[in-house]
């Protein structure tokens, strides 16, 4: 058997098969800001530089050396134009092996909106599809309020929020963001959004213009639920600081409405008559058709979208009337009106000689109910809102319902 063995052995036919060498892989993305990794058994040093291209040169913004089975990130994480540039150590010198600008055509895009408010819903997610539409990429988007675009932005892929997806080509963040020491987190958003229209936080995170665009938002719609001719107001807010606080105001103005032969629809899901709520307006509030409470959010779509017109505070409710195509009324002294849609509105602002603003120069603690930062706890306090008359409203409730 042996010889048997070593006869076949000596008889058989030589291969040369070449020698490999070991391969590295790179792995690049730009998930949350740009991603360079090397992968794999090659022992290898790299120089890793991502930038933007100006002229054929490269600026870069980020450098960095890695050795294999490391990864580089820069920390700028809204959209940039970036360019990635690699070189490996061969023999004592870098050869370029990498020299790719990001290319999001036909490539899986992550967006993602960080807040539930319906405002910053609606003000932003018009953003995502131009974005998409720009870049002709595959976006997959995640909101609070997935349904009311899933039948009107059929190219878009949407899924539950707080959803994480592994081999997308780029992820970004849309949001207001602030570091520890409470100022804008510029490597996330390259604005103070403070002080821009609310629409422009997706469009700088997302390289787009900033021109106001309202989203189309799908409704199941059967039909008014109210009959005759109504207005629909909104007096609560997240903060005291939104609310309109003329002593009786809100009184004044439902009296007039009535007068004219309105139904004055109340959708605050803050409940009427509850001692609370009621403390916080700074005035009554009768003769009203009473839809306060926790209605579903379509309930309150069709009577705004049915409404002549809907009176509100710088709220989410405010944004939706905007969005379903009816005349808004929005009284606001805290902030000013770049802050808010343009188009569509009747927007009421404190007198010059008061104070206002403040939602624009300073962070909003959420936690504090009496926020106001530069007069809380003195007989000015929220004086904004005092300021502006019923007289006001109803003037710009009469030029609202000729608006178009």
């Amino acid at each position: 058997m042996k010889e048997v063995l070593i006869q076949e052995y000596s008889s058989s036919e030589i291969l040369r098969i070449p020698h490999k060498e070991p391969k590295n892989d790179l792995i690049v993305n730009f998930n949350d800001g740009p991603f360079v990794e090397v992968l794999g058994p090659k022992t290898s040093e790299y120089k890793i530089a991502m930038g933007v291209k100006n002229d054929d040169i490269l600026e870069p913004y980020y450098t960095n050396t890695v050795n294999n089975n490391m990864w580089t990130k820069g920390s700028r994480k809204y959209y940039t134009p970036w360019h990635i540039q690699v070189w490996e150590k061969v023999n004592d010198q870098f050869i370029k092996i990498y020299d790719e600008p990001q290319d999001l055509k036909d490539k899986t895009v992550y967006i993602t909106l960080d807040s539930k408010a319906l405002g910053d819903t609606i003000a932003w997610f018009p953003y995502v599809e131009e974005f998409r539409k720009k870049h002709e990429c595959k976006v997959i988007c995640s909101t609070f309020h997935n349904s009311w675009f899933k039948e009107t932005y059929s190219e878009i892929t949407f899924v539950p929020h707080d959803t994480q997806l592994r081999g997308v080509y780029a992820h970004y963040n849309i949001g207001w963001f602030y570091n520890e020491e409470s100022e804008v987190d510029y490597n996330k958003i390259p604005i103070d959004f403070r002080t821009k229209y609310l629409g422009e936080t997706a469009s700088s995170i997302l390289g787009l213009e900033p021109t106001e665009i309202k989203p189309k938002i799908h409704l199941e719609d059967s039909g008014p639920n109210i009959k005759g001719k109504y207005v629909c107001i909104a007096p609560h807010a997240s903060s005291h600081a939104k609310y309109w606080l003329y002593e009786d105001g809100w009184q004044e103005v439902i009296k007039y409405l009535n007068q004219k032969g309105y139904k004055v629809v109340l959708i605050s899901q803050e409940p009427l008559n509850d001692e609370w709520h009621d403390s916080k307006l700074n005035s009554t509030m009768k003769g009203l058709y009473n839809k306060s409470g926790d209605l579903p959010i379509e309930d309150r779509m069709i009577d705004i979208k049915y409404a002549d017109a809907f009176i509100g505070v710088g709220s989410g409710l405010s944004w939706l009337a905007w969005a379903l195509e009816t005349p808004v009324v929005m009284i606001s002294g805290f902030s000013d009106p770049i802050s808010e849609f343009a188009t569509g509105v009747e927007r009421i602002y404190t007198p010059e000689n008061k104070c206002r603003g403040c939602f624009n120069t300073h962070r909003l603690d959420a936690s504090n109910w009496e926020w106001c930062p530069l007069l809380e706890n003195t007989e000015r306090q929220f004086e904004c809102s005092k300021s502006i008359t019923p007289d006001t409203v109803i003037s710009a409730f009469n030029k609202a319902i000729n608006m178009y």
